[in-house]
C-alpha cells in the first residue's frame, strides 16, 4: 500500500514543536512534509535544475489528515513518494509514523513546475520524469 514511498527521514521531535495543548503543532507536519521532499527533489535533480537554469517547483497544494497527537519526547520518520505525474506538476503522498510504525499523519502536496526566469509554469522535463521513475522503482506508472 505504502510501496511508493521511497524515501524517508527520522526526526527527533523538539520540545519548542508542542502547542499551548501539549502536542506537536499542526504546522510542524507541513515543515515535516517540506523537509523530506527537499530531499525527494535533490534527488531528482529539482534543485539542481533551480539552481543552475532556473527550473524548480512551486508549491501548489497541501493536505494533511492528523491521525493521532503527538508529544515529546518522540521521533518520527516521515516517508515520501511520487504518486503520479501531469503535463506541468506532479503529486506526492506523505505518511508520518512513530517509532512503533504506526501513521499518526498521512498528506500529499502537488508541485508544479516553474521556469523562475520566465516567470510560468513549465512541462516536467523528461529529466525530471526518468529521475522520478528511477527513484519510485519498475511499478512507477503501471
Amino acid at each position: 500500500m505504502s510501496d511508493h514511498l521511497v524515501l524517508s527521514i527520522d526526526i527527533p521531535v523538539a520540545w519548542g514543536e508542542q502547542d499551548v495543548f501539549g502536542h506537536l503543532n499542526n504546522v510542524v507536519y507541513f515543515r515535516y512534509f517540506e523537509s523530506v521532499r527537499m530531499y525527494y527533489l535533490e534527488r531528482i535533480g529539482v534543485l539542481r535544475s533551480h539552481a543552475e537554469q532556473g527550473l524548480g517547483v512551486i508549491l501548489a497544494s497541501t493536505s494533511c489528515d492528523f491521525k493521532r497527537p503527538i508529544t515529546w519526547p518522540a521521533r518520527l520518520t516521515v516517508r515520501t513518494g511520487c504518486t503520479s505525474i501531469g503535463n506541468t506538476s506532479f503529486t506526492m503522498a506523505y505518511i508520518i509514523a512513530d517509532e512503533e510504525g504506526t501513521a499518526v499523519a498521512t498528506g500529499t502536496s502537488v508541485q508544479v513546475m516553474y521556469d523562475y526566469r520566465a516567470a510560468a509554469k513549465v512541462r516536467v522535463p523528461d529529466a525530471v520524469r526518468s529521475s522520478i521513475a528511477s527513484l519510485q522503482g519498475s511499478s512507477f506508472g503501471a
